[in-house]
């Protein structure tokens, strides 16, 4: 069965925070992630209503007064560029094919395919141009996937440079740094409700992937693990691209030079008055900023980097609800570990019921693209043809007796009255809709 593999929408990070409000019932995420380049991410939702919003490229304003004239619904153009190999001293790969992928707003894929010359460029000619299409140029690299920026199209302007570049691989963890840690704790009745966002930065001139199959079309890439005991509720977007095994989040897209890789995940942890400790093992050298916020602010909290103690900040407020602010700049070597121990009495918040509502679309990325502030590349999808992506029987079958393991220790919970109905609800709904795609797969 043919099957759409997303490689990348373009989304600033300060955006991708803010709309990741109530993600299955977590408060708004009240941190940010410095910025830089993009990495690739997938939301449908919020791809839908981009693409009926974003401005056609190349448009311009009329003068006023200037009579209308009907706009073009589609023109022959020319899609032309020329691919590179980014790496230093590297050379474009032997019979490499570069893919023309034009999306409708369904989603839908037409896909044109030549070689590039000697020097890397290429041509398409004839290509219909339209206005409700976006346009990428794509390659596939030994497995590993390669796309331009896309550009939705223009009828009055048919000519369009998408020009990409292609890297060579390494799985040298060396190359990566842990930019940016934040940790948000609140409340629930089953105990402790963690958000937690890792950006990973790659310093080299090659992607970061690693040799170990995940399956027969995806690789390990960067690793995260969970604390134990944890339940884990899912991610922020594309959770497709994660393996999770063994309390060990696996995720199987490279990280790309000079862009922004997020890991963002959510689970719950039981709750112990004497003190609950989150840990968070980071493989990898971390330079930047570490965060904790916990909700409420009465609670008790030691906040630690390896053995570098987290200083407190201000209290923040957030929609009325303050938080306790934990954390500084860091540089740290691979291989330390972020624990946070939080003890004391905790008392559920009034707001917690309208905060477990379910996923908001904020309206203000919409605005931010009429506006004119942000343009965000559209529909970028690599449609790999005749390709099986099944998981392999034993990683299926450990994954499905981990789910079910969880809803059976769920289950006790809520028979017990620890965990309360709405939670329960809530948590159980993630899982059954985990295991249900995992077994929709086998």
């Amino acid at each position: 069965m043919k099957r759409l593999f997303v490689l990348a929408t373009f989304i600033s990070a300060a955006l991708f925070l803010s709309a990741c409000s109530g993600l299955g019932g977590e408060p708004p995420v009240v941190a940010t992630i410095g910025m830089s380049a993009t990495q690739p991410t997938f939301d449908a939702t919020m791809l839908a209503q981009i693409h009926a919003q974003v401005t056609p490229s190349g448009s311009t304003a009329m003068p006023e007064g200037t009579p209308a004239a009907a706009a073009p619904i589609e023109a022959l153009g020319t899609v032309s560029g020329q691919v590179t190999n980014a790496t230093f001293n590297a050379k474009l790969p032997e019979a490499l094919a570069i893919e023309l992928h034009s999306v409708d707003r369904a989603f839908n894929d037409t896909v044109l395919t030549t070689q590039p010359d000697a020097e890397g460029k290429f041509t398409f000619s004839n290509v219909p141009i339209r206005a409700d299409r976006s346009y990428f140029t794509a390659a596939v690299v030994d497995g590993r996937y390669f796309a331009s920026e896309p550009v939705v199209g223009n009828p009055a302007l048919p000519t369009l440079d998408l020009s990409l570049k292609i890297y060579e691989r390494t799985d040298d963890p060396a190359v990566l740094n842990v930019a940016n840690v934040m940790t948000q704790v609140s409340p629930n009745e089953s105990g402790l409700y963690v958000v937690q966002i890792i950006r990973f930065e790659n310093t080299s001139d090659r992607i970061y992937s690693t040799a170990e199959q995940i399956d027969e079309d995806r690789y390990a890439s960067v690793r995260v693990a969970l604390p134990e005991g944890a339940v884990l509720l899912g991610f922020a977007t594309d959770e497709a691209r994660y393996h999770v095994a063994d309390g060990i989040i696996t995720d199987t897209q490279p990280v790309y030079p000079a862009t922004r890789h997020i890991v963002h995940f959510r689970y719950v942890l039981p709750y112990q008055q004497s003190g609950t400790r989150i840990t968070l093992p980071l493989a990898y050298r971390t330079e930047g900023a570490v965060l904790l916020l916990v909700n409420p602010a009465s609670l008790s909290v030691s906040a630690k980097a390896g053995d570098q103690t987290l200083p407190a900040q201000s209290t923040r407020d957030m929609d009325g609800s303050p938080y306790l602010a934990y954390g500084s700049s860091v540089q740290l070597p691979a291989d330390t570990t972020l624990t946070y121990t939080i003890s004391g009495e905790m008392v559920l918040p009034r707001t917690v019921e309208v905060l477990s509502v379910g996923i908001s679309m904020q309206p203000f990325a919409i605005g931010l693209i009429v506006g004119g502030l942000l343009m965000i590349g559209v529909g970028v999808m690599l449609m790999v043809r005749g390709r099986k992506t099944a998981v392999p029987a034993a990683n299926a079958a450990a994954e499905q007796e981990r789910l079910i393991a969880a809803l059976a220790a769920l289950d006790e919970q809520h028979k017990q009255g620890k965990v309360g109905k709405a939670a329960y609800a809530r948590q159980r709904d993630s899982l059954k809709a985990q295991l249900a795609k995992l077994m929709g797969e086998k």
